[in-house]
């Protein structure tokens, strides 16, 4: 289980995962949005959006939240499901680690951490801390996908 938990860890830290689908739902409706991510070791998911999309509402009213990262669209298929609480990042040692992380992988958002520091940025940041993650890998665990990676229900 170690060296799944590892491998899920490289795939949501790689660069072939660029973008997850974000589920967030509020009054009892789903909704789904499509954001760029940067990932800890811990696999929590970081992103920047306004707070006044869509899913940044849904996630100020009810935090539980889910994400599909497809790491390998064609087959044999690679992709990473997770479940759990969604929240705003205030910690700004937090917010600059994963700024890094994110200037890294898309070679942009270099004037965000600044912004931040001084209030005038639109953009927030936000986490998914999962408290579930599946790794589908057909490639490597075709025989066992999906394989339960994290499960703290």
């Amino acid at each position: 289980m170690k060296n799944i938990s590892i491998a899920t860890r490289g795939y949501l830290q790689s660069g072939d995962a660029r973008t997850m689908q974000l589920a967030t739902v509020s009054d009892g409706r789903p909704w789904v949005a499509t954001v760029y991510f940067v990932a800890d070791d811990d696999m929590n998911l970081y992103w920047l959006s306004w707070p006044d999309r869509m899913h940044s509402s849904n996630i100020a009213a009810v935090s539980d939240a889910a994400a599909a990262v497809v790491v390998k669209a064609d087959q044999p298929v690679i992709g990473v499901q997770m479940a759990g609480e969604a929240q705003e990042v205030s910690d700004p040692v937090v917010v600059r680690e994963m700024t890094e992380k994110y200037i890294a992988k898309y070679r942009q958002g270099e004037q965000f951490y600044p912004a931040f520091l001084a209030g005038t940025n639109r953009h927030k940041m936000y986490r998914l801390s999962p408290t579930r993650v599946q790794l589908f890998d057909e490639l490597h665990h075709a025989e066992a996908s999906p394989i339960m990676v994290v499960s703290q229900d």
